[in-house]
């Protein structure tokens, strides 16, 4: 018999997105800023909007808390590179 744990935000998907200026969108400092929660990474993309001359990331995530998640996007966006990174939180 197996023991299923489960964490209270199992069925919460939460999306995080990183803009930056086009050609310099920073991968891995973005997989580094998300520490230990890259690992609960379910869904990623990345896409040249030309209209509006950015490059975006987006990573969605179960199980990590939104706390966790907004002090992310704030140290993100505390880089000179970041144009905007935000939270799309709490959806199911």
């Amino acid at each position: 018999m197996t023991n299923r744990i489960t964490h209270p935000n199992a069925d919460i998907r939460s999306t995080l997105t990183v803009r930056a200026a086009a050609g310099q969108l920073r991968i891995v400092p973005v997989w580094q800023a998300l520490g230990p929660h890259a690992a609960h990474a379910k869904q990623g993309g990345i896409r040249c909007d030309v209209k509006r001359n950015v490059d975006e990331l987006r990573v969605t995530f179960e199980s990590v808390s939104v706390d966790d998640l907004t002090e992310i996007a704030e140290r993100l966006n505390a880089q000179s590179w970041v144009v905007a990174a935000s939270l799309k939180a709490g959806t199911t």
